[in-house]
């Protein structure tokens, strides 16, 4: 299968989001946790038709509970969990980590976009590294997250994001570097890609619900890995983009730690291997949108101890949707 090719995204390496981890993570909020007691500073709650206007996604994508602005280019939610048994070990499961602490950051810029009206909040890299030790169980409680952001250009924005137990225990840190379209670029950049909503409406379930990407013609070649998604279902990638379904880059994340955590595995018929993920370095370099398939690669690199480190990668007929550079930690 080959390696993944490399890319030049020209944009300049951000420091490794592990620098945040405590005690220089409490930097980030002028000396406090932000979930240590006594650290809120309450400020308003932004509901969702006014977040909805400004970021341009929707549920049942968004799930974000009592988002609320504490601070200049500061906002801080709860965030729901489900039960999902599978064999990542920890309170909640990378994939979901980029999707909520994404969107959350992408509030946390609207505050500061200084252009009015709705705008498009597009993760071109994010790192997500993980700041619990493990393996921990599945969260069963609402867990919490904050995040600061700022434009440091006029279509560019760079938000930090924290999530943390209800306890105030760090669990997860992301970075997330943003390219910011208006929403009327945004239509005429992908007005090829436009999809008329099913008759079935909007979603009317549980906002947390998101349908889980499954990979069919699984393949193994020494140390990589090969799957195919799709044709691309519009229920993957339904509040994700009204009327211009995309397939969400946590889907893409979540078939490309599936397939990595596979090659974990002792051999065919014996159970996956329990894995942490402990760093995950994501860019973005297309869209996969509705009615595509999706291939996605893994490639294990080394082994250092129980540490495994991988090149994963998702494209549509040649075509690079996003590369990985990914760390897992087994347990087994």
């Amino acid at each position: 299968m080959g390696r993944a090719p490399r890319f030049s995204t020209g944009m300049s390496c951000s420091p490794a989001i592990s620098t945040l981890a405590t005690p220089a993570l409490m930097t980030l909020w002028g000396g406090h946790l932000p979930f240590a007691p006594g650290g809120e500073k309450l400020q308003r709650e932004l509901s969702r038709p006014e977040l909805f206007s400004r970021i341009c996604v929707s549920e049942p994508y968004f799930a974000l509970q009592e988002v609320k602005g504490v601070g200049r280019g500061e906002v801080m939610a709860r965030l729901p969990v489900e039960p999902r048994p599978e064999a990542e070990c920890s309170p909640l499961h990378a994939s979901e980590v980029y999707r909520h602490l994404s969107v959350l950051g992408a509030c946390a810029a609207s505050l500061m976009n200084p252009s009015e009206g709705p705008h498009c909040y597009l993760p071109r890299r994010a790192w997500v590294d993980r700041l619990h030790e493990g393996p921990l169980p599945r969260a069963t409680q609402p867990l919490h997250c904050s995040a600061k952001a700022e434009f440091n250009q006029r279509r560019t924005a760079l938000a930090q994001v924290l999530l943390s137990d209800p306890e105030g225990q760090p669990l997860f840190a992301m970075g997330v570097d943003y390219n910011v379209l208006h929403a009327e670029s945004f239509v005429r950049l992908f007005q090829g890609t436009r999809q008329d909503p099913r008759p079935e409406g909007p979603c009317r379930g549980p906002a947390v619900q998101v349908p889980l990407p499954s990979l069919r013609d699984v393949v193994r070649e020494g140390e990589c890995l090969r799957g195919t998604l799709g044709p691309v279902g519009p229920e993957l990638c339904r509040g994700h983009f009204e009327l211009f379904p995309v397939l969400p880059m946590a889907a893409v994340v979540e078939g490309l730690c599936g397939l990595a955590g596979t090659l974990l595995g002792q051999g065919e018929g014996q159970r996956p291997a329990r894995y942490l993920v402990t760093r995950a370095d994501v860019r973005t370099e297309s869209f996969a949108h509705a009615g595509e398939t999706v291939r996605f690669d893994a490639h294990r690199l080394a082994v250092k101890g129980r540490d495994h480190y991988f090149d994963c990668w998702a494209s549509v007929e040649g075509r690079v949707v996003a590369v990985m550079e990914l760390t897992l930690s087994c347990l087994d």
